[in-house]
């Protein structure tokens, strides 16, 4: 059961300037898209417009997310939201990593296609969806300074990509003038992942937190909620079902995510939302994350208006430096 102030409280995010470069503030949360299709375009209409009503402003797709350009760019037309939100769009996915061959032609063909489909001439920040490192940072530093140079993109980000990588970027930016990732989005979550769930991907370790905290780089999470897998969905003979499973999703999250450990952290995670007033363990996962003593931004995706407040309520949840490191199995 909720806590009894859910339907209550004040469920508003607060925005502040956080990334350089852009010109308009940020909100507590990201509204993630990847799975928004065209067809139930009324529906993601609504939760957009409900994300904007609580206070957000920081929208995430990429190329590589089917039609959800397409529905972004339909609704900021319809809504006249433009000038509102914050917009992240994503480039160079590739088969898992960025293309080394024709680097510049895939930025020209998928940037022009992304402005299409948002309906929008820029995109306040354009990340690169993977890396690639036989791709030379001075071939994408240039070529992404183009896009900034004409007007069409605010500030750059990087996703999955290593700090070293970051650092070696903007390093060459800086050298020549140029600008550099001013946002990085990897993945952190109270749920430790076994390996990375798909080829490429990048998790924050702890020397990461450290760079973040002292470059002041904001982190922008993805799957801040490991997919789920605070739901409860997920038992631990998930990770024993190697024949016939469900599909094949169930199969890697049993092998990413279905460890000992991490039911621990289910388990406490529960308990400690029961004791505080009645926060899911899915709450209590997020507001782990939102403690960080870092600048970062969540990315979540809820599927409904009830998932959105449920995200929103959970900056409400206040935790102590003892009940952090309980949740992540660091003090017994």
């Amino acid at each position: 059961m909720q806590n009894a102030n859910f339907m209550t409280a004040d469920k508003t995010m607060q925005s502040k300037p956080l990334v350089p470069g852009l010109d308009k503030p940020v909100s507590q949360l990201a509204l993630g898209t990847a799975f928004y299709r065209y067809e139930e375009k009324q529906r993601w209409f609504e939760l957009l417009d409900e994300f904007i009503g609580l206070g957000g402003t920081l929208l995430d797709s990429g190329r590589h997310y089917g039609t959800s350009e397409r529905v972004i760019g339909e609704w900021m037309a319809s809504r006249g939201t433009r000038d509102r939100v914050v917009l992240i769009t994503k480039c160079g996915h590739g088969n898992c990593e960025l293309p080394a061959e024709n680097f510049e032609k895939m930025v020209a063909e998928e940037f022009e296609k992304s402005l299409e489909s948002l309906q929008t001439d820029h995109v306040d920040l354009y990340m690169l969806h993977r890396d690639n490192p036989v791709v030379p940072v001075a071939r994408i530093i240039d070529r992404l300074n183009r896009e900034i140079d004409n007007g069409r993109v605010r500030t750059l980000g990087a996703s999955n990509w290593t700090c070293s990588r970051v650092d070696e970027a903007n390093a060459y930016a800086r050298l020549h003038g140029l600008a550099g990732f001013a946002a990085v989005s990897n993945n952190i979550s109270l749920a430790v992942q076994a390996q990375p769930f798909y080829k490429g991907l990048v998790d924050v370790d702890r020397a990461a937190e450290r760079w973040h905290r002292k470059t002041g780089t904001p982190l922008i999470v993805w799957s801040p909620q490991a997919r789920g897998f605070f739901t409860g969905r997920y038992a631990p003979a998930t990770a024993q079902r190697h024949e016939g499973p469900e599909n094949d999703f169930d199969r890697r999250m049993g092998e990413v995510y279905c460890t000992d450990e991490n039911f621990e952290r289910l388990r406490r995670a529960r308990e400690l939302g029961s004791r505080k007033g009645g926060y899911s363990a899915t709450q209590v996962a997020l507001a782990w994350l939102l403690h960080k003593p870092f600048t970062l931004v969540p990315i979540v995706g809820p599927h409904s208006s009830a998932e959105l407040l449920s995200c929103v309520h959970a900056l409400s949840l206040k935790l102590t430096e003892t009940e952090l490191q309980w949740l992540n199995l660091e003090n017994g």
